[in-house]
């Protein structure tokens, strides 16, 4: 049983949900206050003294948030792309000497980044 639902993040959504109370059934007749499965339909019901009325219940649902599921798609999108890439490097020279150049290049970026980042760190002390 859910006690409570937190949520909400940038990359998780929680709608509705209630803490769900705890029910015991009096067995011994049919007074007031009782209550039941209905079986029938998947519902709890309380009697008011004259007639069964169905509980209203809440259900929760957790999900991601569309900038969750947007990164998602584009990471799978990009890994695909990047495995097309290297197997066709393997048939394909020009293709690997590309991508050997293209990991070159981006190690060389990461270089300057740190460098770069490293230089404004002592220009602002």
């Amino acid at each position: 049983m859910l006690k409570t639902i937190n949520g909400g993040s940038r990359y998780i959504m929680v709608n509705g949900g209630m803490p769900s109370p705890t029910y015991t059934n009096n067995s011994s007749g049919l007074g007031a206050g009782n209550i039941r499965w209905n079986s029938s339909t998947q519902a709890m019901e309380v009697y008011d003294g004259y007639t069964w009325m169905q509980i209203n219940t809440s259900h929760a649902s957790v999900g991601l948030t569309p900038d969750a599921e947007n990164a998602i798609s584009w990471a799978i999108k990009k890994e695909h792309e990047e495995v097309e890439l290297e197997r066709l490097a393997k048939t394909n020279p020009t293709i690997a000497d590309l991508l050997n150049q293209k990991k070159d290049l981006d190690q060389k970026i990461k270089m300057v980044q740190i460098l770069t980042k490293e230089e404004s760190k002592i220009g602002t002390n």
